[in-house]
């Protein structure tokens, strides 16, 4: 009796972990199949980076992956547009791909958390806040990189105001792929999806 609960454990670990690594590859393939319709579908300032980034952070349970499958399917997406356009490979290593990649890192540490109890409100105002670092993080880059803008207040707060333009589109992608990004997730792996 006592082998065979011992068992019975052990196929339940096993089975549990066996899911989890599912859930891993799961989420990579939906985050890096979003890379690539970034890659097709170039719309200024509307595509899922920063949703990619935020969920990341939120859906994966291990603290290495959350970190290196989002930015690699980042840089993955960045390369690929290199090879696609002379000016693209400029700017990959460039001043501005650190400050971009600066503020993909700041949006996973927001994901982390909302890591525990993910829901649909905890996706939205991730979201929010997604955005708003992504939007003050990467204006600031310009700000300190450009030589348009002078370098004291005045200049950082003209960065953000010739930045508004295209906040809109950030804010609207960030929302509509990371609450996509949860619900494709939630229901792909049988997990019911939370409202708060």
């Amino acid at each position: 009796m006592f082998r065979c609960d011992i068992k019975i454990f052990n196929f339940a670990v096993t089975y549990r972990n066996q899911m989890k690594k599912q859930d891993i590859i799961l989420l990579s393939v939906i985050l890096v199949a979003l890379v690539l319709v970034r890659v097709v579908f170039q719309i200024p300032n509307f595509n899922p980076l920063g949703a990619i980034a935020l969920m990341g952070g939120i859906l994966f349970s291990s603290k290495i992956l959350r970190w290196v499958v989002p930015i690699g399917a980042l840089l993955l997406g960045d390369i690929l547009l290199g090879f696609s356009n002379p000016l693209n490979m400029e700017y990959l290593f460039s001043t501005d791909f650190f400050f971009v990649y600066a503020s993909f890192a700041a949006i996973i540490l927001i994901g982390t958390f909302f890591y525990k109890n993910a829901s649909l409100t905890k996706v939205l105002g991730g979201s929010l806040l997604a955005a708003v670092a992504f939007f003050l993080i990467s204006n600031a880059g310009s700000w300190l990189t450009m030589p348009e803008y002078t370098k004291d207040f005045a200049g950082l707060i003209t960065s953000y105001e010739l930045g508004l333009p295209f906040f809109r589109a950030t804010l609207v992608s960030q929302i509509v792929f990371s609450l996509g990004i949860y619900v494709v997730y939630q229901l792909s792996t049988k997990k019911s999806i939370a409202l708060a």
